[in-house]
C-alpha cells in the first residue's frame, strides 16, 4: 500500500483540508447480526484598531488566502447500505468480522442510490470519525464465488474502510479494502486466505478460529504499518467492537446487487485501494492466493 504525506504550513492546511459533519446517532439495528447538543456560544471578534499595523497585515493576508484557496466542502455520513442479498453458499462461509480499536470500522463502498463512499483525509485519530458504534448497524460486505472443474470452490468476500491511517494526524491513504477468501471442497471449508498490504496470507482450515462456520478475521493496525486482515487469536474473545459479539456485515452476492449497482461500484476509483471482485483482479488474486498444491484454475 502507497504511503501518502501530508505537507503544507499549518494555516494553509486548516483552510484547505476537508471537515466531515459530525455523525448523528443512528437508531439500533432491528435485527440481529446474521452468524443534539446545545448551540455553542458565539465566538468574541477582537477588535483592531487603527494604526496596528500587525493586525491590519494579519487581515489582508487572510483575505488573499480566502480568495486564493476554494471553500473546502463537508463530508457527509457514509453512503446507507445496501439491503442484504446472499446465496445460501456466500452465507454459510460468510467470515465472523472484529476490528481492534486503533482503526475504522468497515461502511458501505456504495449506497442504493448509486452514491460512492468519498472515504476520509488521513488526519486526527486513526480510527477518527470512522468508529462510530452505530457504522455497525449500516455496512456491507460483499462476495463472489468461483467454482472449478475439479470441485474446489473459493468464496472470496470484500470490506470498504474510509480511510487507512498510520499515525495520529497524517499518514496513509483515504480508502481500504481488505478481502478473505474460504476454500471449500466436499462442502468443507479447507483453507482461509486473508489480505494484508496487497498479499495474501493462507492457513488450512485447522489452524483457523471459527464461529460455526464462519472463520474470525480481525481488521488490524500492523505494527508500524496500515491496515490489514490477520486470523483471529485466542485473546480476540471477547471481540473489541462496541457490540461485543463477532460481526456479520449486511452480505451482497455478486448477482444480487441491485440493477446497475455492481457496475458503478466496479467503476469507482477508490485510489491505492483495490476492489478484489472486479474482473480481472478477482481471477488473479485468486490465483495469487490459492493453497500451494490444490488443483484448482480461477479462469476455468
Amino acid at each position: 500500500m502507497r504511503i501518502m504525506r501530508r505537507g503544507g504550513a499549518r494555516v494553509l492546511s486548516a483552510l484547505s483540508s476537508p471537515v466531515r459533519k459530525t455523525r448523528a446517532p443512528r437508531p439500533p439495528h432491528s435485527s440481529a447480526p446474521a452468524p443534539g447538543s446545545a448551540p455553542s456560544a458565539p465566538a468574541r471578534t477582537r477588535r483592531v484598531r487603527p494604526g496596528g499595523g500587525a493586525a491590519w497585515r494579519a487581515l489582508a493576508g487572510a483575505a488573499v488566502l480566502a480568495l486564493v484557496l476554494p471553500a473546502s466542502p463537508a463530508f457527509a455520513d457514509p453512503p446507507a447500505a445496501l439491503p442484504s442479498s446472499v446465496t445460501p453458499p456466500d452465507g454459510r462461509w460468510q467470515p465472523a468480522f472484529d476490528y481492534d480499536t486503533d482503526g475504522c470500522y468497515p461502511t458501505p463502498a456504495i449506497g442504493p442510490d448509486g452514491t460512492v463512499a468519498g472515504g476520509l483525509n488521513t488526519s486526527g485519530a486513526l480510527n477518527g470519525s470512522c468508529r462510530d458504534s452505530w457504522d455497525l448497524d449500516n455496512t456491507n460486505s460483499y462476495s463472489r464465488a468461483k467454482c472449478d472443474p475439479s470441485g474446489w470452490c473459493a468464496y472470496m468476500y470484500a470490506l470498504y474502510f474510509e480511510k487507512d491511517q498510520t499515525m495520529p494526524g497524517c499518514c496513509g491513504h483515504r480508502h481500504d479494502l481488505e478481502h478473505v477468501i474460504v476454500w471449500v471442497k466436499d462442502g468443507a471449508a479447507r483453507y482461509v486466505s486473508a489480505s494484508a498490504h496487497g498479499d495474501y496470507a493462507t492457513r488450512a482450515a485447522s489452524e483457523v478460529r471459527w464461529e460455526g462456520t464462519h472463520a474470525k478475521i480481525v481488521y488490524h493496525k500492523d505494527g508500524w504499518s496500515t491496515h490489514a486482515f490477520r486470523f483471529a487469536a485466542g485473546h480476540d474473545d471477547p471481540p473489541e467492537n462496541h457490540a461485543g459479539t463477532w460481526q456479520y456485515p449486511d452480505l451482497v452476492s455478486w448477482n444480487n446487487f441491485p440493477s446497475g449497482i455492481r457496475e458503478k461500484l466496479v467503476a469507482a476509483d477508490f485510489g491505492s485501494a483495490r476492489l478484489a471482485l472486479k474482473d480481472g483482479n478477482f481471477e488473479a488474486d485468486l490465483a495469487e492466493a490459492a493453497p500451494s498444491g490444490i488443483a484448482f484454475d480461477p479462469y476455468a
